[in-house]
């Protein structure tokens, strides 16, 4: 549970830091909004292709992201 309030908090860092709105990622992502607001709540349910694309949206890191403790 910690560990997804960090990825979640860096997911939204991420995002305010490139001025991504929710509903902007949601779009780039391929996914509704709703399914985007589910996986930033439990960013653990995150597929791995899902996250690579994550990061390449939001210009992170995907290796620190999947090793955030």
């Amino acid at each position: 549970m910690i560990m997804n309030e960090k990825l979640k908090g860096q997911i939204e860092y991420a995002m305010f830091k490139n001025k991504i709105t929710k509903k902007e990622l949601s779009s780039y992502m391929n996914m509704s909004y709703p399914t985007m607001l589910s996986k930033i709540e439990s960013p653990g349910t995150l597929k791995i292709s899902e996250a690579k694309r994550l990061c390449d949206i939001l210009n992170i890191n995907l290796g620190e992201l999947l090793t955030i403790k």
